[in-house]
């Protein structure tokens, strides 16, 4: 009989076997690979990243903070306060603990109306919503979104208080609901300047940042920052500082801060009469204006027009512009407009078609090109920050030629007695295709033989055509290079341009008529600063110094950190050649003979020197009129004996009448120094009797800017009441009376009325302190008996209404006999108008 076949029964038992010990080899295995993981994970933690882990803890429990140093004041030279910074603080939500609070919409939305209304302003409820429920492009809510910026302190209270009482209704046995908002604050700065547009070209402005971004805020950025300080403190699960928490406190140091060489009444006075020559003579480009101790290089004013609000810098302030910019269709006027104040080639594509686009285009690299609309707002926020003085070129005209008078005697060349013929024209390289020209003098006029007096007296381009040509290429550009127009000023402000369009030697020597059109000034562009410091050096006796507007630096405690000198960077020309200068320049103003030039600047009782200079703009195309647009300025210098100050102004493109600076900028010249220059003290001529009475010339009928010319030879002050673009249809006092010099006469453009004012009662006033309170009332004053003594009586009863400009006699006494004043001590002081009842 067969045995059975057990061979299947093995092999099953050998597989089970094999199978058990596979399965115990991978157990084994898992469970070695799971300690080893283990293992590794407390190497990582313990060892390799336990400083990382260590430094999250810690950062987790900390919060971190930067405390912003407080940026440094800017000051006029008097102590105002021009620039200052204020402590704030930004308001940040976590959206992410508010979602985990489970506050329902309706809560959220009743939270955002109560912070919108405790932050104010434009904040709405539907805002303050979006960022209290933030969430990133995942669908999860942010951690970190600013709600408000530049927030004071009161309202940070006041909404951190709501946060920490707006709450869920308490669980059960709780006393207090769940928080549901969280909020977070940052320090921060805010900058103001409590004085808008003043001097907004020289200040500049701080970005959002508050980092500086034009002006002295740029030039002296980390002067004025300071050193940020850091704060380190304990957290609670949120964030939030606990306040039984430590916390390592590292103080911020404030910036130091700025003493300026701006006189702030010197620049109120610079900017009011360069406004309103901007209005009267429709100056399509930009004017400027610098008042400077020509000894010093300190600047005592500077101003370009336009100007900006730095509490506001995005906003164009000019109304010319923002016009223009409202529209989409504009005519010749608005181009011709535009390409004055930004520049032909600037806006050349945007104007081409008489449309102001509002559409984005696609550049030929793909690119997109932002509208024209918002091409040309760019361009003119750009333009308004500008400082014009520093930053752009200009044509000088025959201001220049003070600078070839002065290589001419300097080099030893030329003497003051050196005549040349003028005929009215003057063709040079006759025959010639390319080179021949024709010079002539303004309005062809014919001055005949003259010396170098008489040719600057009158402007004669022809006599230093002949002047250059004598002097030759190299002598001549020596000096230009030697005056400073090849190369920056130095002035402490930024954006200095350090490109200027002056031929050089080799340009002049290769084409004469380069040479020539520099002699007058034409064809050749410098900086208003590079013209300014060129006449201070001709006036300070041959020294070209660097002009600074910053005088001293500070710190907190009021310590000097830094104070500027005067830094002569070279002598140019000789004493005796700017003494020699000096008299022409005056003689041009006023002085023997009977044409003066410049006799539009002239201020009775001051010896003043100048020079006008129109240039004719070739590098721009014909107005519309077929005339040149015009660059005119002019400079004056004074006391002509021993000058402290130059005045320099510069209207680019007026549209005016009379086309020649001597007749649109002289005037506004003269009227900045018939107030500037009383305020600095500066000596008058001692020929000149300022205790006289003066014939008032009547003004009816005259233009506003004739009127004030008229006027400040006459040795008067004077006021307008209506618009400065109308003729005078009413004076007061009028015409032919007998006054006091120095009295204010008041000019009406728009009433026959008089203006009328309170009479002050100044019984028993020293006579300058009375003298100042009719002042200030629009009064004048006269004296009988010594304005030293004290007032005895008044010839206008105290309390009784008066026409601006009356005289009030003050009979005096000998002030030996009165009894102590008994007014408080605390009364004799400057009045303010401001304060005066008129």
């Amino acid at each position: 009989m067969p045995q059975p076949n057990n061979q299947p029964k093995k092999h099953r038992t050998r597989a089970n076997a094999a199978m058990k010990t596979r399965t115990l080899f991978c157990v084994t295995l898992f469970i070695v690979g799971a300690f080893g993981l283990l293992i590794y994970q407390l190497y990582a933690l313990q060892l390799r990243d336990a400083e990382l882990y260590r430094t999250e803890a810690v950062t987790q429990q900390l919060k971190d903070t930067t405390l912003p140093a407080l940026r440094g004041s800017i000051y006029s030279v008097n102590g105002k306060l021009l620039a200052k910074s204020s402590t704030v603080w930004n308001i940040v939500a976590d959206p992410s603990s508010i979602a985990k609070s489970g506050a329902s919409e309706s809560q959220l939305r009743t939270a955002a109306e109560n912070i919108a209304a405790l932050l104010g302003g434009d904040t709405t409820a539907d805002t303050v919503y979006e960022v209290l429920t933030a969430k990133n492009s995942s669908g999860e809510p942010y951690q970190y979104r600013m709600l408000a910026k530049g927030v004071d302190k009161p309202v940070v209270d006041s909404i951190l208080n709501y946060a920490d009482e707006y709450r869920m209704d308490p669980e059960d046995g709780a006393t207090t609901g769940k928080r549901i908002l969280y909020f977070s604050t940052e320090q921060a700065t805010t900058r103001s300047y409590p004085y808008g547009e003043f001097l907004s070209s020289v200040l500049g402005f701080c970005n959002s940042d508050g980092e500086g971004a034009y002006g002295l805020e740029k030039y002296y950025d980390e002067t004025l920052a300071g050193t940020p300080g850091r704060s380190v403190a304990e957290t609670d699960v949120y964030g939030n500082a606990l306040a039984a928490g430590q916390a390592d406190v590292h103080e911020a140091i404030d910036g130091n801060n700025l003493f300026l060489t701006i006189d702030e009444n010197v620049q109120s006075i610079v900017e009011e009469y360069l406004t309103e020559a901007m209005n009267t003579f429709t100056v399509h480009g930009r004017g400027s204006a610098i008042v400077m101790n020509v000894k010093t290089g300190a600047i005592l004013a500077m101003a370009s027009i336009e100007q900006f609000d730095p509490n506001d810098p995005y906003k164009i302030t000019d109304t010319k512009m923002t016009d223009i910019l409202g529209k989409e269709e504009i005519d010749a006027n608005d181009i011709d407009w535009l390409e004055g104040r930004l520049g032909e080639k600037a806006v050349a594509d945007i104007v081409a078609d008489g449309k102001i686009s509002r559409e984005k285009t696609i550049g030929e690299d793909g690119k997109e090109v932002a509208s024209e609309y918002t091409q040309l707002q760019g361009m003119m926020r750009e333009a308004q920050w500008k400082n014009k003085n520093i930053t752009e070129l200009y044509m000088p005209g025959s201001v220049f030629k003070l600078i070839t008078a002065s290589a001419g005697l300097d080099s030893g060349v030329m003497s003051t007695s050196q005549t040349f013929y003028c005929g009215g024209s003057l063709t040079v390289n006759e025959g010639s295709e390319l080179w021949e020209h024709t010079y002539r003098c303004a309005n062809g006029e014919v001055h005949r033989m003259q010396d170098m007096a008489g040719a600057l007296n009158n402007s004669c381009n022809l006599w230093f055509i002949q002047a250059a040509e004598t002097l030759k290429p190299q002598i001549f550009y020596d000096y230009i290079q030697a005056f400073g127009f090849t190369q920056p000023t130095g002035i402490d402000l930024p954006n200095e341009t350090r490109w200027t369009s002056v031929y050089n030697a080799e340009q002049m020597a290769e084409v004469d008529t380069n040479l020539y059109t520099a002699a007058f000034g034409q064809n050749e562009s410098i900086t208003p600063m590079q013209m300014a410091t060129a006449v201070a050096a001709i006036a300070n006796g041959g020294y070209l110094v660097t002009p600074y507007v910053v005088d001293s630096i500070t710190d907190n405690d009021g310590n000097v950190v830094s104070q500027t000198e005067t830094n002569i960077r070279r002598q140019v020309i000789s004493e005796d050649v700017s003494r020699q200068l000096l008299a022409m320049m005056e003689n041009n103003v006023y002085g023997e003979g009977d044409y003066h030039s410049c006799i539009n600047a002239y201020v009775a009782g001051y010896r003043i020197g100048g020079k006008s200079g129109t240039a004719e703009r070739t590098d721009r195309h014909l107005r519309g009129d077929g005339d040149y647009y015009k660059a005119m300025s002019f400079a004056a210098v004074l006391p002509i004996d021993d000058p402290e100050i130059e005045v320099f102004v510069l209207l680019d493109d007026p549209r005016w009448v009379k086309d020649y600076a001597s007749q649109v900028v002289a005037p506004v010249v003269g009227n900045i120094i018939s107030e500037v220059a009383p305020y600095l003290g500066i000596e008058q001529d001692p020929g000149y009797n300022p205790s006289g009475t003066v014939k008032v010339q009547t003004c009816l009928d005259y233009t506003w800017t004739n009127a004030q010319v008229t006027l400040n030879r006459q040795g008067l002050k004077h006021k307008l009441i209506g618009p400065s673009s109308g003729n005078i249809v009413y004076q007061y006092p009028v015409g032919g009376s007998d006054v006091p010099a120095g009295s204010t006469v008041y000019l009406y453009t728009a009433t026959d009325q008089n203006s009328m004012t309170t009479v002050p009662d100044v019984a028993g006033k020293t006579g300058t302190f009375a003298e100042q309170m009719l002042k200030a009332a629009n009064l004048n004053v006269q004296f009988s008996g010594d304005s030293g003594g004290k007032v005895v009586s008044q010839s206008v009863e105290a309390g009784t209404s008066a026409a601006y400009g009356t005289i009030i006699t003050l009979t005096m006494d000998s002030g030996e006999d009165t009894p102590a004043e008994t007014t408080p001590a605390a009364e004799e002081e400057t009045i303010d108008p401001a304060n005066v009842e008129g």
